[in-house]
C-alpha cells in the first residue's frame, strides 16, 4: 500500500504557510482615480446639501373617485352579511325565479333592506364571478330607493348569468322584484 502525502502545511503546523503568506501582504493601499470608468461630466455628484424641496406634480385630490350622494354607495348597513342571515333567507325565504337570477325575500324587523349576493363557482372562474356581482350589485345599487323597506334580499346568479348582458339582467332584475312585490310602496301578497 502506498501512503497518502500529508501536505506541507499541515506537517509544519496548521496554517502556518497561509500565516506566512498573509505576513508578506501590503497594509498599504493604493490610490485609484475616483469613479475612474465614468467621464468627468457625468460623474455622480452626488447628494445636495440641506434638505430637499418637495417638487409636486400633478392634481393634489384623491385618485379615486368622490360620490356626493353617498346613497350611491353600497354601504355595510344595507347588507346581509352573516351566514345565518343568508340560509335563514334560503330555508324561509319567498322565492323568485328567472332566467339569469333568482330573488329570494323575507321580512326583518330594521327599518330599511338589506341586500345579498350569491354566485356560485358553477358559474365560472373568479373574473366571471366577480363580473355578474358588480352586475348585481350596480342593479341594486340602482334600484335601492323603489325597494320597500324591511326586507332581507338575497339575489342568486344561475349558471345562465354568465351569458347575460347587463341590460337583460336590469329587465329580468326588475321584472322579478316586481313580480315578487318588493317595489313600491305597498307589496303585493
Amino acid at each position: 500500500m502506498k501512503k497518502r502525502s500529508v501536505p506541507r502545511d499541515r506537517e509544519q503546523g496548521i496554517g502556518t504557510r497561509r500565516k506566512n503568506f498573509e505576513k508578506d501582504l501590503s497594509t498599504k493601499q493604493h490610490l485609484q482615480k475616483k469613479n475612474a470608468r465614468v467621464q468627468a461630466a457625468h460623474e455622480d455628484q452626488g447628494r445636495a446639501p440641506g434638505p430637499e424641496k418637495e417638487t409636486r406634480q400633478g392634481k393634489k385630490t384623491a385618485d379615486r373617485l368622490i360620490r356626493e350622494d353617498l346613497d350611491q354607495t353600497f354601504p355595510r348597513s344595507v347588507r346581509v352579511r352573516s351566514r345565518a342571515d343568508y340560509l335563514k333567507v334560503q330555508r324561509s325565504g319567498r322565492k323568485m325565479g328567472g332566467r339569469y337570477l333568482i330573488i329570494l325575500s323575507i321580512d326583518n324587523d330594521l327599518p330599511a333592506s338589506r341586500f345579498g349576493i350569491t354566485v356560485s363557482r358553477k358559474t365560472g372562474n373568479a373574473v366571471t364571478r366577480n363580473r355578474i356581482k358588480r352586475r348585481i350589485r350596480e342593479l341594486q345599487r340602482l334600484h335601492r330607493k323603489n325597494i320597500v323597506p324591511g326586507k332581507d334580499i338575497v339575489v342568486i346568479a344561475t349558471l345562465e348569468a354568465s351569458e347575460a348582458s347587463f341590460g337583460r339582467m336590469q329587465a329580468e332584475y326588475t321584472n322579478l322584484m316586481k313580480k315578487a312585490g318588493l317595489t313600491g310602496s305597498i307589496p303585493e301578497k
